[in-house]
């Protein structure tokens, strides 16, 4: 290592010999390549320290600042020289000698470079400058640092003017020399130096500006919310510095008037949350002039102008010679009687603008309960009369405001209060013109008003005036920017139901159907539709008071289509959102139902692109889905026998069927397809519906009948048949919900066939059809199809012990054995370790199950599952792609007897290990996300929900808790079914041939059902 390291340092000084010869060369390319070679020896070898330690003691930076000094500011041996130099000065410690050096050879570059605009190297000159001066203080004579000073001053007037653009590196390193010229022990006795640091300080500072007006004028404002706000604040404790603390109000005096600019509102802003009321009274205390004075209250004044608006800072403006210093004389003043004195009643006028002003910003002059008690006895005293040069209405709105936000606050500190002033403000609100949306509002105050009984006349047409404010212009009642009463303010009231404005807007609109136009109707439903926009679970505040009764009016009235369809979307926000609990008045919803149907039969043009008749239809899907859950029973039978609806879903259903392979271009997008689409889902809500309202009156194998049949339905539903060819043709959501229907009827149709044990009344061959359909399904691309059509298959396969006929269409059927490979090959596919089992994979396991427990097995299935294949499985099975599907296959194999002992130990010690993992991860497993409404504006968005609902209604997994749950079932089935294996093992050990662990073949037993025949059964066709 010695030796290596002694070569090395041997070389490096030949390398330095023969450099140093070249540098001295009279050939200036010779030079410059030396130079550059000596640059990239540098930059290309990482241990640089060594290198550069070695150069320098080699003296091979004197014969550099040699060749600098000799070059004549030639650029090509400048550049390279400087850049050499720069990686020199790395080694401060060793290199700082040399530097001071040659320190008087850097100074003439540092001319020129300064002098031609953007050199390449010039704040690489400036660095060697600024580090010579920070590591070596004291050897700059006197000339020199003028000079320097002189040469700096220059750039920095360049910049200003725009002859020479200048990096911020420059700029930094500029002001760093400056800065060092200062700190010389000789500065004092450079005589034009404090010109140059004068000159260059203004330079400098005005550089940092933008030229532009809006930097400079957010720079300003930068400085004034921060430094001078800072100093304010101390000059309340210091206090001796009267004529700074005017020159600083002065200037925010001019930031504050600026006209039409938001940049005043946030400055405003800011003081105010920077404890400003505060702070102002303090300095009228510590400095009792009146300029002092004038210039608080105008500045105060300005404040006020621009967070209330409506110039209350002039009330401030008109009475600030008689406002007291002191808050507690404010107090005092408010709660005189000023009824005949002009200057006491402008100055209560402005006090009650400064304490409404605070309240926004937590900031209180005096405790809470003086101050209710100062404005109690204000308005008892004065009754609402204000000078008449003020607007009265402008200052009652103001009075409003301010008393209901301190009675707000001192109802949660039980502060008494005066009733007799309440009754007194109660009075001037019912008689006397004010406005409740001119000001900015506070939400205790709001809040405190809407929870008054006594004015909810005054209040319901200030909501009136709301509402036909929000539909002229809805953005700025959206924003909250605006600070004025906006819409997420009263949607968070009607969620509250701490107030009355859920029953306010119902009695309006109640009252716009007698008394208003169909302009203001539609106002009052906007703002509504909105409020439940924001907040969906206000919804059961609004049905409990009664806005389903106000709907049902709406649709007896001749309105506008523009009325009835935001009425439609505000209904089936409503149903979509509110709780199932509040549905409980029944006798409410069927007027309404039967009015939405009648609008239906009176004629429904599917082929047109209008919204109210679809949104109408989605509304009855949500009765029909409710109805599934015990609630609004008979709304949905009103539903599901109309007729008209009834002959409605068979036109449609009948002209989509007909267009064969060119019905899958009638997607969502085009009207007759998203028409087609909302009459499937109300079908499969009807179906639901169905089962939990009229189950015993229903006959379900009426669906199962030929649609050429001369007998019509009498209930909503679409025969099976129509459901496969609407599943073969249609596009992928048509071919959804039609394959939940088919599923919904099969196992209705299963259901009352095991409880009744009937015969099958259609032929083999419509059965195979429906096999023919399902089974094409089976491999579908969209998971929720496949699964749909495995269920299918499922319940048809549960059929074939009813009778012959479902025998010989379960045993014709080649897909199921085509399935089945399928299947067993996915099964032991080397790749299944890696992730778990596919959605397909997941219904060929439940079609795999129904096949084993037929009556007769077939053969082909027998010799599929041998003893070589499931060991095959249970091999390429691990706890984390194991499923409750496999695990109900390897129970029903095991039941069976397919199932070897060892296959038995191992799917044993498998699902041990499965069980552990479910528990250790379901309490690690984070809590499940609270679900979010999601609420309607559009056909899209109706389509959208209703598809969300019946795919929750029909998953049997949803979230991660259900799906571990059911592994957990299936594991213990498993357990238990092996428990039962091995009881019966040990009882017949002498009676079974040892190793027969094939299938046993043959029936079951299977115990007759009493047949039930209930009277007065529902034809679903007549």
């Amino acid at each position: 290592m010695q030796t290596d390291y002694m070569s090395l340092n041997a070389s490096l000084v030949l390398f330095a010999e023969a450099v140093k010869g070249s540098l001295l060369s009279t050939n200036l390319e010779v030079q410059a390549g030396t130079l550059d070679l000596i640059f990239h020896f540098l930059s290309s070898d990482a241990n640089i320290c060594a290198l550069l330690q070695t150069l320098i003691d080699e003296n091979v930076a004197d014969y550099i600042f040699e060749v600098l000094r000799l070059s004549g500011n030639n650029d090509l041996l400048v550049i390279s020289s400087i850049r050499v130099l720069l990686l020199f000065a790395r080694s401060e410690e060793n290199f700082k000698e040399k530097l001071a050096i040659g320190f008087s050879t850097l100074l003439p570059v540092l001319h020129y470079v300064a002098e031609i605009p953007f050199h390449p190297v010039q704040s690489h000159v400036l660095r060697l400058v600024w580090i010579c001066m920070a590591n070596c203080s004291g050897i700059l004579s006197l000339p020199q640092e003028e000079q320097i000073a002189c040469t700096l001053t220059a750039i920095l007037r360049r910049n200003l003017n725009g002859e020479l653009d200048m990096s911020s590196e420059t700029f930094i390193l500029v002001c760093s020399i400056l800065i060092e010229i200062l700190k010389s022990p000789h500065a004092h006795d450079i005589e034009k130096l404090p010109s140059f640091i004068e000159e260059a300080s203004k330079y400098a500072i005005s550089s940092t500006l933008s030229h532009g007006t809006k930097d400079l004028e957010d720079s300003i404002m930068g400085t004034c919310g921060t430094i001078l706000l800072q100093w304010l604040e101390s000059a309340v404790v210091d206090g001796n510095d009267e004529e700074t603390l005017a020159e600083i109000l002065q200037i925010f005096q001019i930031i504050l008037s600026r006209a039409s600019d938001k940049k005043p509102l946030k400055f405003a802003e800011l003081l105010a949350s920077s404890s400003w009321f505060s702070l102002s009274f303090g300095f009228m205390g510590l400095f009792p002039t009146d300029h002092v004075k004038s210039l608080v209250c105008l500045v105060t004044s300005l404040i006020v102008d621009r967070l209330l608006g409506c110039n209350y800072g002039e009330t401030i403006r008109d009475a600030h010679i008689y406002l007291p210093s002191d808050p507690t004389e404010m107090m005092y003043l408010l709660g005189q009687c000023s009824t005949e004195d002009f200057n006491l009643a402008s100055c209560q006028c402005a006090i009650l603008s400064i304490l409404y002003a605070c309240s926004f910003y937590n900031e209180r002059l005096c405790a809470n309960n003086q101050i209710l008690a100062s404005v109690e006895q204000y308005i008892l005293l004065n009754g609402g009369t204000f000078p008449y040069e003020i607007n009265g209405s402008i200052m009652l709105t103001l009075l409003v405001h301010l008393y209901a936000f301190i009675r707000g606050l001192s109802h949660s500190c039980s502060i008494p209060h005066s009733p007799e002033a309440e009754n007194t403000l109660f009075h001037l609100i019912i008689h006397k013109d004010w406005d409740l949306l001119v000001i900015r509002v506070h939400s205790v105050a709001i809040k405190w008003l809407f929870q008054k009984q006594e004015i909810m006349e005054p209040l319901a047409f200030q909501m009136l005036k709301f509402c036909r404010t929000f539909c002229e212009d809805e953005t700025v009642m959206l924003s909250n920017s605006s600070q004025l009463v906006d819409m997420q303010m009263i949607a968070e009231l009607a969620l509250s139901g701490e107030t009355t404005i859920s029953s306010l807007l119902v009695s309006l609109l109640d009252q716009m159907l007698k008394e208003g136009t169909e302009d203001e109707l539609f106002s009052v439903v906007s703002v509504i539709a909105e409020i439940l926009m924001i907040s969906p679970c206000s919804s059961d505040q609004f049905i409990s008071c009664g806005i389903i009764g106000s709907f049902h009016g709406i649709y007896c009235l001749p309105y506008s289509s523009r009325s009835r369809t935001v009425c439609s979307y505000l209904i089936f926000n409503i149903l979509c959102s509110a709780n199932a609990s509040t549905f409980g008045q029944e006798d409410e919803w069927l007027p309404l139902v039967l009015k939405l149907l009648e609008f239906i039969s009176s004629g429904i043009d599917y082929t047109s692109s209008g919204q109210e008749h679809k949104i109408v239809v989605g509304i009855l899907c949500l009765v029909l889905h409710h109805s599934s859950s015990n609630f609004l029973i008979e709304p949905a039978k009103a539903i599901i026998l109309n007729s008209s609806l009834v002959s409605l879903t068979d036109v449609v259903v009948n002209n989509a069927c007909v267009k064969g392979p060119s019905l899958f271009q009638h997607n969502q997008e085009t009207t007759f397809g998203e028409f087609l689409i909302l009459v499937l889902l109300l079908v499969f809500f009807s179906l639901r519906s169905l089962h939990s309202i009229l189950e015993v009156s229903i006959d379900w194998q009426d669906f199962l009948q030929h649609s050429d049949d001369v007998q019509s339905f009498s209930v909503l539903g679409i025969p099976c048949h129509d459901l496969c060819r609407l599943m073969h043709f249609g596009s992928p959501s048509i071919k959804l919900i039609a394959s939940q229907c088919l599923l919904e009827l099969l196992t209705r149709i299963s259901d009352q066939r095991s409880c009744n044990n009937a015969e099958l009344r259609c032929s083999v061959g419509y059965l195979k059809s429906i096999i023919a359909v399902t089974e094409g399904l089976v491999f579908s691309e969209d998971s929720k199809v496949a699964g749909n059509c495995s269920a299918c298959l499922s319940v048809i396969l549960g059929w074939e012990k009813f009778g012959s006929q479902e025998k010989v269409a379960v045993r014709e059927s080649k897909w199921f054995r085509l399935i089945m490979e399928e299947f067993v090959v996915a099964l032991t596919a080397p790749g299944l370790t890696s992730k778990s089992f596919s959605s397909q994979q997941k219904f060929a396991a439940n079609m795999a199950v129904s096949l084993l427990r037929l009556s007769q097995v077939p053969d082909w299935l027998t010799s599929l599952f041998d003893g070589h294949l499931i060991s095959g499985i249970v091999a390429n099975l691990s706890a984390r792609n194991v499923t409750a599907e496999i695990i109900n296959l390897f129970s029903e194999l095991m039941a069976r007897k397919y199932l070897s002992q060892e296959h038995i130990v191992d799917l044993h010690n498998l699902l041990q290990v499965c069980r552990s993992q479910v528990y250790e991860g379901s309490s690690k497993a984070p809590l499940p996300e609270q679900r979010v409404e999601k609420v309607a504006r559009s056909t899209n968005d109706v389509l959208a929900s209703l598809f969300g609902l019946m795919v929750n209604q029909c998953t049997d997994s949803g979230t991660a808790q259900a799906e571990q749950q059911r592994l957990l079932h299936a594991i213990d089935v498993f357990f238990q079914e092996s428990g039962r294996r091995q009881q019966q093992h040990a009882t017949a050990r002498q009676e079974t041939v040892p190793g027969d662990y094939g299938p046993r073949q043959g029936s079951r037993a299977r115990r007759p059902k009493e047949k039930i025949s209930g009277p007065g059964w529902i034809r679903i066709r007549h």
